[in-house]
């Protein structure tokens, strides 16, 4: 089987992000891992709102940075580092983890995150994949009804995700897809979370066909009841 790492971040992009993404990928491949998506975090705070279409671009050379890194370092090791992408709208503080992108979508999707949640999914839900992050963590209302999936295990030591009511909201509405991730931004946050399946994930796009054919199984064990009453949902 082959491992990965679904939510990410990176020094270099991410404020909160406290460790190199080449350290990242370093770590990573140490404990064993095929590969990771890098999520870094996309919204107010990391752009001027303002930018006109060449700001915009020079913003997301900015953004990238992380994630090249980590593919440079990947490449040197044999790993698939895969982009991905964090969102937040301005409505609330909700985040979303966007998969099934490659730089040009960066590029040529400007100020995607000005929308709300429900004008996003309208314009991009076939284009990508879009994955509630931690959906209870900072919120009590989760707008189902506008993703494709649930993070149902957010494997972060420092938050209360909530994961608990995320599996409840899955069974309810079980044609969700489940992830986990690992949320890693210190030393010691990576490695508490996997997408397992039995063929290499070699982009962004490929991460969404696995994911979207339900052709993987997750590993978490530090909410190995969740993962569990998961695999035991009756998908429609």
């Amino acid at each position: 089987m082959y491992c990965y790492e679904l939510h990410l971040h990176t020094k270099e992009t991410s404020h909160c992000g406290h460790v190199p993404a080449a350290e990242q990928v370093r770590v990573y491949h140490e404990l064993g891992y095929t590969g990771l998506c890098v999520t870094d975090h996309l919204h107010d705070g990391y752009y001027d709102p303002s930018l006109d279409a060449a700001g915009w671009r020079d913003a997301m050379e900015q953004h990238l940075s992380g994630y090249r890194a980590a593919k440079a370092a990947g490449e040197a090791l044999g790993m698939d580092i895969l982009l991905g992408a964090e969102l937040r709208f301005p409505e609330n503080d909700s985040d979303y983890l966007i998969y099934g992108i490659d730089e040009n979508w960066l590029f040529d999707n400007p100020h995607m995150c000005h929308l709300n949640h429900k004008e996003f999914y309208e314009r991009y839900k076939d284009e990508v994949l879009i994955i509630h992050a931690h959906p209870f963590r900072n919120c009590d209302e989760v707008f189902w009804d506008s993703v494709h999936g649930l993070e149902i295990a957010n494997a972060n030591p420092r938050h209360d995700s909530r994961n608990e009511l995320a599996l409840a909201l899955y069974k309810a509405h079980p044609y969700l897809y489940p992830t986990a991730g690992s949320d890693a931004h210190r030393d010691g946050d990576q490695g508490r979370s996997a997408l397992l399946c039995e063929h290499r994930i070699r982009n962004s796009f490929e991460l969404k066909q696995v994911i979207t054919s339900r052709q993987y199984t997750l590993r978490c064990p530090t909410y190995e009841n969740i993962i569990l009453e998961s695999e035991a949902v009756t998908h429609v």
